[in-house]
């Protein structure tokens, strides 16, 4: 093979989608924490139904009906929620619900909030952020030197 050269666009093209990426999972964890927040200090505490366990491992989910604070029926599936004692088809459990969305932001009231999404994804952006400069700044003296792979 030919010899490539390192060039200057390659190693800001690596710093750029170092810092794209990492804004993107400092977003989402912004989200997340406003999400955790919302549950935490304004989440509806209120009786539900079960309608079905599914147990698939760490994806399982209990499907639940309630009624919300406004008088809506809202049938979802909880994914967040305790194993001791374990839901039963056609019991009750109390769920913590957002006002706002209550199929899409729900938990087991039992379970607090879930802020270890929150840091997982904001070091994660970290961690990609030192890379891309350990990167950058590893190949920025190497720019217009040859190279055989």
């Amino acid at each position: 093979m030919r010899p490539r050269r390192v060039t200057r666009a390659s190693v800001v093209a690596t710093g750029l989608i170092a810092v794209a990426v990492a804004v993107i999972l400092w977003a989402t964890a912004f989200g997340s924490y406003r999400q955790a927040v919302a549950l935490r200090d304004h989440g509806i505490v209120g009786p539900a139904v079960v309608l079905e366990v599914t147990r698939l491992g760490d994806d399982s989910f209990v499907r639940v009906a309630f009624t919300t604070a406004d008088g809506r029926r809202v049938e979802t599936d909880v994914h967040d929620f305790r194993v001791d004692p374990e839901p039963v088809e056609g019991g009750t459990m109390r769920v913590r619900y957002a006002a706002t969305d209550p199929s899409g932001t729900i938990q087991d009231a039992r379970q607090r909030p879930d802020f270890l999404v929150v840091w997982i994804e904001a070091l994660g952006g970290l961690v990609i952020l030192a890379f891309g400069v350990f990167l950058v700044r590893g190949f920025w003296p190497l720019i217009g030197e040859r190279w055989a792979p």
